[in-house]
């Protein structure tokens, strides 16, 4: 009686574990975390003994690499793996048609689209020799996944040839995908009984009442995905230029200091995944540089119009490689690089920042410096340096000894000050 209940808690333990199907979700770009995280959720599947593993998919394409490793590990699993382009608006585009046809079943939800697949270089410039070359590479790759999958070979090399795309009506009758499915509950309704065989192996789809289980990115893979954006990565190199300008125009404040560091980290992880051209990189920073010498040798603004002119040709340098050949899988190369309207926007926040700070570091040295005038009485400012020689100070743009009034507390770095006297060549401040 003991091994009989033993067998079949054993029996219902392997049925229960064929009524799951993994569910993960690419979303966005086909970026290294794209291609980590759906490698990732296949091994999860195959550790939990899954039925199937379902890929649904909404994307504009991506890199190359990233895409080919998803493949491969698609390939490798004994499991069979679906892709279903939902939900209800979604594309599957560039890499990922190559994504699809690499999948055992192809299912689409309505109002979909697939198709699009004509390689690009990220640097836009490739010769007609090399770009020959690559279509043939990438014509080959999808007609090998179409002989293995059973899949229409010839719309894929067009797409790949002409970026032809089809609705998921179309797909269906191009012999492209398998079924329509409304969600995935559905699509794994219309599953049931279906037999698959993949590495010599027969399986038949027991799905109709699957669990589905849904594998996510975990935290540290969307925020890196999230920063895998040109518009993102970006953004946070202009917000590092503003911090550094701030903490120059008033030093001591450390906040801005701060931000500024932080952004540059930020940048810096997604640089080590976006294709960045370090020289427009540079061009951006050195923009500061301009600014700073127009502080210190006023110039009439003309050193400032150069950091904003060297700021604008960084920024549109920034993503476009300078290596002769990066291959893509994109239609639209401009996924990978920041929208001009975003540059056109951050570059005026930048020269009105710019002109903001010059015209205040003009404004303190024309106020009369002479001490024992009231120019610098009621004039504050914050706290820039405290150690045993004394305490500096940076008010109206300069840098100035103080030394706090009788019964004020000490002076700490940051704090905000006034200037009630002076005395000699040190100020005499109070806290405010």
């Amino acid at each position: 009686v003991v091994l009989a209940l033993f067998i079949c808690s054993a029996v219902a333990g392997v049925q229960a574990q064929g009524r799951t199907v993994v569910l993960a979700r690419v979303e966005g770009a086909i970026d290294p975390v794209t291609a980590r995280y759906v490698a990732a959720a296949i091994q999860s599947a195959e550790e939990r003994g899954a039925a199937a593993v379902v890929l649904e998919m909404d994307t504009p394409g991506g890199l190359d690499t990233s895409m080919r490793t998803i493949v491969q590990a698609m390939t490798r699993t004994p499991l069979p793996v679906i892709v279903y382009v939902g939900p209800s608006g979604a594309r599957a585009a560039s890499a990922g048609v190559f994504i699809a046809y690499a999948a055992d079943v192809v299912a689409m939800a309505p109002s979909t689209n697939i198709g699009a697949a004509h390689p690009v270089s990220l640097s836009g410039d490739m010769g007609d020799i090399e770009e020959q070359k690559v279509i043939s590479d990438a014509v080959a790759y999808v007609r090998s996944l179409a002989q293995a999958t059973g899949r229409n070979a010839d719309w894929g090399a067009d797409a790949v040839r002409q970026s032809v795309s089809a609705t998921a009506e179309e797909a269906l009758q191009l012999h492209v995908s398998d079924l329509t499915a409304r969600d995935p509950r559905d699509l794994l309704t219309q599953l049931d009984g279906r037999t698959i065989t993949k590495q010599g192996h027969a399986t038949t789809l027991d799905t109709r009442a699957a669990a589905i289980v849904e594998i996510d990115m975990s935290l540290p893979e969307q925020i890196v995905h999230l920063l895998v954006n040109p518009a993102i990565a970006y953004l946070l190199l202009a917000v590092a230029v503003w911090a550094v300008i701030a903490e120059l125009s008033a030093p001591g404040i450390t906040v801005p200091g701060i931000i500024g560091l932080v952004c540059l980290v930020l940048f810096a992880v997604s640089a080590s995944i976006l294709p960045i051209n370090w020289a427009g990189a540079v061009l951006i920073l050195s923009s500061i540089a301009f600014f700073v010498v127009d502080i210190k040798a006023p110039s009439h603004g003309i050193l400032t119009a150069g950091g904003v002119a060297t700021f604008v040709v960084g920024s549109l340098l920034l993503f476009r490689p300078m290596t002769p050949f990066l291959p893509l899988s994109l239609p639209q190369p401009e996924v990978w690089q920041a929208p001009l309207w975003l540059i056109a926007l951050v570059a005026g926040i930048t020269a009105a920042i710019f002109i903001f700070a010059l015209a205040m570091g003009i404004r303190a040295q024309k106020l009369a410096p002479a001490l024992g005038k009231p120019a610098l009485l009621g004039a504050k400012g914050y706290i820039a340096s405290v150690d045993e020689e004394g305490s500096t100070a940076q008010i109206r743009g300069e840098l100035w000894t103080v030394r706090p009034d009788e019964a004020e507390p000490p002076l700490q770095k940051g704090d905000l000050v006034q200037v009630v006297g002076v005395e000699g060549l040190t100020l005499i401040v109070r806290h405010k």
